[in-house]
């Protein structure tokens, strides 16, 4: 990806698509941040460095349910040939009792047990056995330090659990939880409004005429948008400008950021960009040299991004895949690509349109048997029915001709990994 910085220029016309990336990710900044409990913060990114408050353990604890000894008591110990120890006491989780062990003693001890004064090591309780209340069989040697989690070996007192710039993973905050950590500072997530533009479109569930069609790009989105912890608003207006230009302008008043769905292109009811430039937005691109989704087009509304997303279904998810969902993830501090990418061997050669465009292609990747990755693009069905088969993207990039087969390329996932077959 290009790192060149790009300023809005409300001349722009058709751009390439890493132009246009670079371009969105210029005139993007994080929304700001906010303190919230630990517990809500899951796959959120953290605006501030997450320091331990306290070592853990907080003591040398047990990991093991057993006897704690000194090492030198038990370097003979035979499973054939037991050591006998006298047995000096219990400490258990959570036990405040002091126990000083001396040569020759045993204390038992359960997991997460403070480790009794003098003791060096913990024997697993399968390889003892208790005779009676004063006395313990033990059938194992134990070097120094053998089942004892030493203070403060999984994170110390002001060690960074999780770094500015990091995710609040469920793992992590457990060990933050461990260290003392309540609460964080993680980048807000960005307020997104979808207004899907057609005399045509009609919501989902309600009653539809001859010649309309459900408003299934926006529902896609908003499912999009919704998997990655993006709240958004949604509604429909129809192809006319005045109306349009309300919709836009309420929206806006409300929502971070705002996502167009159709009216984007070149007829006569494509009034979307034209309402914008009426409403004073600084535009950055429209039209792309990408393929699906060459209509899109991006610019700025006072200080909030704007997208425009073609009325086609693929050309819509692409546009919204590969420019909106990472400007709106960036909005919320997060730079990661929104789609995982494998290497996959591909089955197929795969020839470019115009070796001076971007293309992506609707993909089937697969295991192969030696648990590597197969890709080929995806044949048959109409638009609506290729974006549902397909579980993966594959990119023809800007310059080049030919993929061949064989050829081990980067491919995006549309689904986890385990629901590949």
């Amino acid at each position: 990806m290009h790192t060149e910085s790009y300023e809005i220029d409300e001349g722009a016309g058709y751009v390439g698509y890493c132009e246009a990336f670079d371009l969105i990710c210029s005139n993007i900044r994080p929304l700001g941040v906010e303190k919230l409990p630990l517990s809500l913060s899951a796959n959120r990114i953290a605006a501030r460095n997450a320091t331990a408050l306290v070592s853990y353990p907080s003591i040398d604890a047990s990991l093991k349910d057993g006897f704690a000894v000194k090492s030198a008591d038990v370097a003979l110990a035979k499973r054939e040939v037991p050591i006998s120890l006298k047995l000096a006491g219990s400490v258990f989780a959570g036990s405040t009792l002091v126990v000083q062990l001396k040569s020759g003693e045993a204390v038992k001890v359960c997991t997460g047990a403070p480790i009794p004064s003098g003791a060096e090591a913990v024997v697993s309780g399968e390889f003892c056995e208790e005779v009676s209340n004063k006395n313990v069989y033990i059938r194992a040697d134990a070097e120094v330090g053998r089942n004892i989690l030493q203070k403060g070996s999984e994170v110390a007192a002001g060690s960074v659990v999780v770094a500015e710039g990091g995710v609040f993973l469920p793992g992590i905050m457990g060990l933050a939880a461990a260290a003392g950590i309540s609460e964080v500072y993680a980048y807000r997530r960005a307020k997104a409004a979808i207004v899907c533009i057609g005399d045509e479109i009609v919501l989902p569930g309600q009653e539809i005429r001859p010649g309309q069609v459900y408003a299934s790009n926006l529902v896609a989105i908003k499912a999009w948008l919704n998997s990655f912890g993006i709240d958004c608003r949604t509604s429909v207006v129809r192809d006319n400008a005045p109306a349009i230009a309300s919709e836009i302008e309420k929206q806006l008043l409300e929502a971070d950021v705002l996502l167009t769905s159709g009216g984007a292109w070149l007829s006569a009811r494509d009034l979307v960009v034209g309402v914008l430039v009426e409403l004073g937005w600084r535009q950055g691109f429209h039209h792309l040299r990408m393929g699906p989704g060459k209509g899109a087009a991006f610019g700025l509304c006072g200080d909030k991004p704007v997208f425009c997303l073609p009325g086609g279904p693929a050309s819509n998810e692409m546009a919204f895949l590969q420019l909106a969902l990472p400007g709106i993830l960036r909005m919320s501090g997060d730079n990661r690509p929104p789609l995982q990418s494998v290497p996959a061997r591909l089955s197929e050669n795969l020839q470019s349109r115009h070796r001076d465009w971007t293309e992506f292609k609707d993909a089937v990747l697969s295991r192969d048997s030696s648990g590597g990755y197969d890709v080929k693009s995806h044949r048959g069905g109409s638009r609506l029915q290729a974006i549902a088969g397909a579980n993966s993207l594959i990119c023809i990039p800007e310059g080049t001709e030919v993929l061949k087969t064989g050829e081990v390329i980067p491919v995006q996932l549309k689904h986890p990994v385990r629901s590949l077959t």
